[in-house]
């Protein structure tokens, strides 16, 4: 069999998580990717936090550099620019993530490398966009949070924001949104013959993602922070709920089947018509999923057809039978446990081996 994206040869120049993640999807499809880096300091990544001045490289960056290539070039050298310039006679996608002008000071940017590269792609990714007043600001996933709005109704019922767990910004705002722009401009390509600049805006992409909720603001509904809208808490069928042993159960029953088949299986028939209802029935639900553990309440709710999961950590996520039966996790050449891509394409193979550079 052939991987999906063998055709696709990349040139990644960018650095920490949004282009990383991004490229990493597109490898483990078949893509061949080389990862640019500067000789002095190299990917940011491979020492963040607590692997900062060490020779150890950080897992962070091993999660998203594997199955690529590794080149260091000095791209403010003439002779790293000749060399770039070359590799695009064979590399004709490039993925970048400097701060707007950045390449074209080092008299690469997309114009110079159109004419080495007529049928080059290049998608830029940046915090605001190529253009206008924020183009050149410094942004990290916290900060496209902030301006969305998004962190505004993340939180506690009692008003506190809460940073999520994970860097949402950056992967579905940027990374997924970077993929699928750069696959519409290599299908356009194939009929055009002609390559483009793809801008990527972290802020854009994180924005749409409020599509539903902001679309219902700015129809009346009242904004009324975190933990006080529908699906954010405010609601009784969907929240989350502390069990007797002081776990958590995650309850999702949005329709109407789900949270009557919920009430009947907690014996609560008189809940029904309530599913909506309020603080008074969240508190009433507080009192109910107190009453039993986290175990028990996984066996209650084993053969009932109603969305309530347990909330479990990371360590519990990665051994349960759910990652294994969907092959989830793998071990890399330096028995490293890392996740696996989660494409499975039933006539192509998904790299997932091959380390990190």
């Amino acid at each position: 069999m052939e991987s999906a994206l063998k055709e696709l040869k990349i040139l990644d120049l960018s650095m920490n998580l949004p282009g990383p993640y991004m490229t990493w999807l597109l490898a483990s499809l078949g893509a061949e990717v080389i990862k640019i880096e500067n000789p002095k300091t190299g990917d940011t990544l491979r020492h963040l936090g607590n692997y900062a001045n060490t020779t150890r490289i950080s897992p962070y960056f091993e999660a998203v550099n594997r199955n690529k290539k590794s080149l260091t070039l000095n791209l403010k050298k003439d002779r790293g620019k000749q060399i770039y310039f070359g590799l695009l006679q064979h590399y004709d996608l490039v993925v970048e993530g400097f701060r707007p002008g950045t390449m074209e000071r080092l008299g690469i940017g997309f114009e110079s490398a159109f004419k080495v590269q007529p049928k080059l792609i290049q998608v830029s990714m940046s915090g605001y966009g190529q253009k206008g007043p924020f183009a050149t600001r410094a942004g990290y996933d916290l900060n496209q949070l902030a301006l969305t709005g998004i962190l505004s109704i993340t939180g506690t019922r009692n008003g506190n924001l809460a940073i999520p767990g994970i860097q949402i910004a950056d992967i579905a705002g940027g990374s997924l949104m970077a993929l699928a722009a750069l696959l519409a401009a290599v299908i356009q390509r194939k009929s055009t013959g002609e390559g483009q600049l793809v801008d990527v805006s972290i802020f854009d992409g994180t924005l749409s993602l409020t599509t539903m909720i902001a679309s219902a603001v700015e129809a009346g509904l009242e904004e009324e922070g975190p933990g006080s809208m529908m699906l954010n808490g405010g609601s009784p069928c969907f929240g989350v709920y502390e069990t007797k042993d002081d776990r958590q159960m995650a309850l999702a029953a949005v329709t109407p089947k789900f949270w009557y088949n919920f009430c009947s299986a907690i014996e609560r028939e008189d809940l029904r018509s309530l599913q909506f209802g309020g603080e008074e029935v969240i508190l009433e639900l507080k009192k109910i999923f107190s009453m039993r553990t986290q175990n028990e309440w996984i066996r209650l709710f084993t053969d009932v057809d109603t969305p309530c999961e347990p909330v479990m950590n990371l360590r519990e996520t990665t051994s349960s039978d759910l990652v294994k039966v969907r092959d989830m996790l793998t071990v890399n050449a330096h028995g490293k446990k890392l996740l696996c891509s989660p494409f499975k394409l039933n006539n192509s193979p998904v790299q997932k081996d091959a380390p990190a550079p």
